[in-house]
């Protein structure tokens, strides 16, 4: 924060802070533009500035930015119908309701299904994941009723990439992630290749940043236009007066309560309120935030469980509504106590200190099964606890350090406690700790993911029981405890 120029009222940030902490709603970083300044840069230990953050279904509006470009560019129309992409994919007489479908239907996620689909249970498919989107029937006319799906966003990848020849992440890389300077992405793509539309990209919050306040300036970035003339206010605009995402039943999102409350609306990919403000948003507190007249960014991600991250586009609103109204007053104490609280952020999170076991050294087998590992060795030492994992995905070490954090890559399986998210390679923290001589507790700190993953192994005189729970996850946080018999040579 500087203080020798105007700045936004720090008051209603400080509460928004002691809000989200008392409530155990997990910052990762949180960036806030005011006429064309950074005016805060918070990030939380130890997700870096220059890493890279899951922004979950915040990647709708990068998609929704694809369709525009491309209708510009004249290679669709947002009144196409959606079969018309598709020949040869299709049911073989799609019903009356699919033929009506438009393009504009898909970006206002009013299609007319009857469930929501989610990248949860859609990630888990081997086939291409549009395939689920026209298994589904459509049992009302397409542009009357909203109902949130991410595979809905999908089909507009998958339209993208036809009418292009490219995948959206490599059509998006010279119109939208190079003049903004975004070098360092990654997209996750379903097994036929397409870019995952409504989830799974990964970018700096810088660079979230820069995608909003692209949207403030109309489009425009360093005096030169980079989105369709006229595309920010359209896709911005509250094409759905009352949207709400529908409840979560752990394999679909169904129609919400018709007395259920809709605090915004919904434009092109993009959660509009009232105001005017919208937001890209992902699940577990990601988000990017636009107030046009207030001429202001927030950005959010975190790691927020399930019964607090609804809340955050809310508490976003009104805490900078209010910050920015009250903007260009003289500093206060709210002012370095927030600078403060900026400062402890980046401080290491502590680990209780305790003695190592050392001499340890045995490998377990496991049950063939979908949860926990094949096999699991442990080598104790005095400093470090090294433990291989083989499972699905392959064999993986893992050094953790005792009292200390130990970095390294890892691919070791975490879907199902991930929001259904597998990477090849994931970068993490990870220490070990001896609550007790017969206990082992071993902590993954996921450094591009919301996700800490903790795992608990009781030793006995015949094997091992391994618990393996996560922080926040869109189902259980819990897997059921695996057992592990002592492997005799």
């Amino acid at each position: 924060m500087a203080n020798d120029h105007p700045t936004i009222d720090m008051r209603p940030v400080h509460a928004f802070l002691q809000e989200t902490a008392k409530r155990e709603m997990r910052l990762h970083s949180l960036l806030v533009h005011w006429r064309g300044r950074t005016v805060l840069d918070l990030w939380q230990w130890p997700h870096e500035p220059d890493l890279k953050h899951k922004i979950h279904s915040a990647t709708k509006s990068f998609t929704g930015t694809a369709v525009g470009l491309a209708e510009a560019e004249g290679l669709l129309g947002l009144d196409e119908p959606v079969v018309s992409f598709f020949a040869g994919r299709l049911p073989v007489e799609p019903s009356e309701n699919l033929r009506r479908m438009r393009v504009r239907d898909l970006l206002t996620m009013r299609t007319g299904h009857g469930r929501g689909l989610s990248g949860a249970t859609t990630r888990l498919r081997r086939t291409g994941w549009t395939g689920e989107f026209f298994e589904e029937p459509v049992v009302e006319p397409p542009g009357r009723s909203f109902l949130y799906s991410s595979t809905t966003s999908h089909v507009l990848s998958a339209i993208v990439q036809r009418v292009s020849g490219v995948p959206v992440d490599e059509y998006l890389r010279p119109r939208l992630f190079e003049p903004l300077g975004i070098t360092d992405f990654d997209w996750e793509r379903d097994p036929e290749g397409v870019a995952s539309g409504g989830n799974g990209l990964s970018l700096r919050p810088r660079d979230l940043l820069s995608f909003g306040i692209l949207h403030l300036q109309d489009g425009i970035w360093e005096g030169r236009r980079v989105l369709p003339c006229g595309w920010a206010q359209l896709a911005s605009a509250q094409h759905v007066r009352r949207a709400v995402s529908g409840t979560w039943n752990g394999r679909e999102l169904v129609p919400p309560d018709p007395e259920a409350v809709a605090d915004s609306g919904y434009g092109f990919q993009f959660w509009v309120a009232e105001d005017k403000i919208y937001n890209a948003s992902g699940i577990f507190g990601q988000e990017c935030m636009i107030f046009p007249d207030q001429q202001g960014v927030v950005v959010v991600t975190g790691a927020m469980g399930d019964g607090t991250y609804h809340d955050l586009p809310g508490m976003l609103r009104e805490t900078f509504r209010d910050a920015f109204a009250a903007a260009e007053r003289v500093s206060g104490t709210d002012d370095e106590a927030v600078r403060q609280w900026v400062l402890r952020a980046r401080e290491p999170e502590p680990l209780p200190s305790g003695p190592g076991r050392a001499g340890l050294r045995e490998t377990y087998e496991f049950e063939p099964g979908e949860a926990g590992p094949r096999r699991l060795s442990v080598d104790a030492r005095a400093d470090v606890v090294v433990v291989t994992l083989e499972d699905d995905q392959g064999r993986h070490t893992i050094e953790h350090g005792i009292s200390r954090w130990v970095r390294q890559d890892t691919g070791v399986s975490v879907w199902r406690l991930h929001h259904s998210y597998q990477d090849e390679r994931a970068p993490i923290l990870a220490a070990a700790q001896w609550p007790a001589a017969d206990v082992l507790r071993l902590t993954w700190h996921f450094l591009e993911a919301p996700f800490i993953d903790t795992l608990t192994l009781h030793f006995d005189t015949d094997g091992v029981t391994v618990e393996h729970e996560v922080n926040v996850n869109s189902g259980p946080t819990t897997l059921p405890a695996t057992r592990g018999r002592r492997r005799t040579v």
